[in-house]
């Protein structure tokens, strides 16, 4: 899958441009670090409340607001009209386009975010790319390293694979591509334009635009007998 075939959404005419100047989405993630490359200082026109630690080179965009208790660990970029709850992580490497969110506790690590993504609470966004307005549920999982620790591999449509070269690979998801709450994505997966994969499934692959992805769940119920547990005390209980 191209990078045209995933972004396609004029965002800033800027960050649009450099996009576009991509064939293989691989190509386009190791050139991330070129968005840093003239970013030196910490320039700050949006408003950052109490108990935000920011370090090294930061760019935070007019309207955006970086609400209390998140650590930003720069290079990185945030656009303008940008919200960043409390409590989570940006770590060296991140670009969030204008008018995006990141939740409550999310950590995002090494990853382009185009405008109007949405990383929700308790996530982790490790070394991705997400295309405009892609959104990632509450809990769900980018997961950006093999067991292994050995390259990570795509597998294309045709079932043959490419190696990335990386041992640090998240996913790719393209435009308004969902990803549902406590899903995870192995190492390398792929997800086309407007695909929605639902809560709680585990994907590895390439994923056409347009489609529904969902998990069926076989449920086992059966009568108990009825028992009152002890209650806990606290720090009183004795173990």
């Amino acid at each position: 899958m191209r990078v045209k075939d995933l972004f396609s959404k004029r965002t800033d005419e800027e960050i649009f441009d450099w996009v576009a100047k991509f064939d293989d989405p691989i190509d386009l993630l190791n050139a991330v670090p070129e968005l840093f490359e003239k970013l030196r200082d910490q320039d700050v026109r949006g408003e950052v409340h109490d108990y935000v630690d920011i370090r090294g080179p930061v760019f935070i965009g007019k309207g955006s607001v970086i609400h209390a208790n998140v650590v930003i660990d720069g290079p990185v970029y945030i656009g303008e009209n940008v919200s960043v709850r409390s409590h989570s992580q940006l770590r060296k490497g991140v670009y969030l386009g204008s008018q995006a969110v990141v939740g409550h506790g999310a950590d995002i690590k090494a990853s382009l975010c185009l405008n109007e993504s949405k990383i929700q609470d308790g996530t982790f966004c490790g070394d991705s790319l997400l295309g405009y307005g892609a959104r990632i549920g509450s809990g769900a999982i980018l997961a950006n390293r093999k067991f292994n620790q050995t390259n990570i591999r795509i597998q294309r449509r045709n079932g043959e694979f490419q190696d990335t070269k990386r041992d640090f690979m998240g996913a790719i998801l393209g435009d308004y591509a969902r990803i549902g709450a406590n899903a995870v994505l192995s190492p390398g997966t792929i997800v086309g334009q407007h695909t929605w994969v639902g809560s709680a499934v585990t994907l590895l692959g390439t994923y056409e635009a347009d489609q529904l992805i969902t998990a069926k769940q076989e449920l086992e119920i059966k009568s108990k007998d009825r028992v009152v547990l002890k209650h806990g005390h606290g720090e009183y209980e004795k173990i």
